[in-house]
């Protein structure tokens, strides 16, 4: 078996969690024999050192260089059927709507015997809503792979009830083939059994200057387009404006954006671009995570990492309405609240003792890990379909 990448940047975090401890927790819990296909820009390859890094992370990994130029993505099929022909190797997972799409023409082929498209997201949308593959022939066709590759894949993964729920509507996939299951933990960093304020974050606390009385809000990732900065920004200013114990910590890259707000506000805003493995020390001196983002088809069926990562992190998450699942996980379980934009009501904010975090670390083991029951039992059905 392989899991098979095309067109994704390599970051290491998303790799590590998203692609790479998928594969190891498969092959550990589920007994499969199942790598990592990873193709990747020749630019990537040239003037980075993404395969070097990649290999690191998973030794037995296959990565080769996409074949030039994104509308031609189709094009690395043929280097997909070498990879299948030497390795012998005839069933794929396949991330994202192209990598499925190639690879429903080498079954074709004869050269794949089952093809499971995990989606992450709602492709059109996102190249409709926000541009993120710039291609004139890709925006134009979009849509018509993302219906071949619902519609054709033997079986699916999708990372929310909403995603599902988007094929129906969008391509009439009418079927049940499919299993959800959201963006989980990485096994690598989030492996605590019990709810744990490490030396390291009480440490971290003094050296960023956070008091006991400041309330921090924790925001984790980067600052593409659909994590509407704007949006967040326009919610902020008025809080901080009014509640002097406002603080906020980015744990992104420093931007025009973030920036233009620690100059408004000086040591009450945080920016830091930290290592995977750093980012629950630095989430566990805050006391909620932010998760809003504007009402986009994309954020709609999204299944964020960081969601998970800030309940593990003992943080109630503040979550705009209609994000995926998670806006009634949280009014469901009671973990976070739901911020209505249009009038936000922060009088619940406050600083959260030791129960409430507690309580947040141990939703995130009940849901988030890939060993959390109903995630076991998707990954059975999935392995089922892979034999």
């Amino acid at each position: 078996m392989i899991y098979i990448t095309l067109l994704d940047q390599f970051h290491p975090g998303i790799y590590s969690s998203q692609v790479i401890d998928v594969c190891d927790y498969l092959n550990k819990f589920h007994k499969t024999k199942i790598r990592v296909v990873a193709f990747l820009s020749i630019r990537e390859l040239l003037k980075t050192d993404a395969r070097k890094r990649l290999k690191k992370l998973s030794p037995n990994a296959i990565v080769l260089p996409a074949f030039p130029g994104l509308k031609n993505f189709q094009f690395t099929s043929i280097l997909l059927f070498w990879v299948c022909l030497f390795t012998g190797e005839r069933i794929a997972i396949c991330r994202n709507v192209f990598c499925t799409k190639m690879t429903l023409r080498l079954k074709r082929w004869g050269m794949i015997k089952k093809v499971v498209m995990d989606g992450r997201s709602a492709m059109a949308a996102e190249i409709g809503e926000y541009d993120v593959f710039p291609v004139d022939y890709l925006r134009k066709n979009v849509s018509t792979f993302e219906s071949f590759a619902v519609n054709n894949s033997d079986y699916r993964m999708a990372v929310s009830q909403k995603l599902i729920e988007y094929w129906r509507e969008h391509y009439n996939y009418t079927g049940n083939d499919h299993v959800v299951i959201p963006c989980t933990l990485d096994r690598k960093h989030f492996a605590n059994d019990n709810f744990v304020l490490s030396e390291t974050s009480l440490q971290l606390k003094v050296e960023m200057g956070i008091s006991d009385t400041d309330i921090v809000l924790g925001y984790s990732g980067s600052t593409a387009p659909w994590q509407s900065f704007e949006l967040l920004e326009k919610i902020l200013v008025p809080l901080m404006d009014r509640d002097e114990r406002i603080k906020v910590m980015f744990l992104s890259k420093t931007n025009k954006d973030n920036e233009q707000l620690r100059s408004k506000y000086k040591d009450r805003v945080i920016i830091k671009w930290v290592e995977h493995g750093e980012v629950l020390d630095h989430l566990a001196c805050c006391d909620y995570g932010i998760l809003l983002r504007e009402q986009s088809d994309t954020n709609k069926v999204a299944s964020p990492t960081k969601f998970a990562e800030y309940l593990y992190a003992g943080l109630p998450v503040l979550i705009s309405e209609n994000l995926g699942d998670f806006s009634e996980y949280v009014k469901t379980n009671d973990c976070g609240s739901v911020v209505y934009m249009n009038e936000p009501d922060w009088s619940f904010l406050k600083k959260n003792g030791i129960e409430v975090k507690k309580k947040c670390f141990e939703y995130a083991k009940r849901d988030f890990l890939k060993t959390s029951n109903d995630n076991t039992e998707a990954y059975k059905k999935l392995v089922e379909v892979l034999k």
